[in-house]
């Protein structure tokens, strides 16, 4: 499905926000807070993982990255 100009403009908006905010828990701020969808959503070094979560998601959606992980494959041993 294709982004129209606006939901593109709205995703990107969003992710450099969820990348800053991410950026300053990991510099040793205490606390980040975000605006999704009229709500406010706090963040703590302790929950950074769903930032990260957050971030991985915006990208695929714009199409910068693929969701789910890569499948592993054996080692054969011949």
């Amino acid at each position: 499905m294709a982004l129209t100009e606006q939901e593109r403009a709205v995703l990107q908006a969003r992710l450099a926000e969820a990348r800053e905010a991410l950026h300053q828990l990991e510099i040793g701020r205490a606390e980040v807070s975000l605006n999704y969808n009229g709500e406010a959503i706090t963040y703590v070094a302790a929950n950074a993982g769903s930032l990260r979560q957050y971030v991985r998601s915006l990208e695929a959606q714009l199409g910068q990255r693929r969701m789910g992980r890569a499948r592993s494959r054996g080692v054969i041993f011949g």
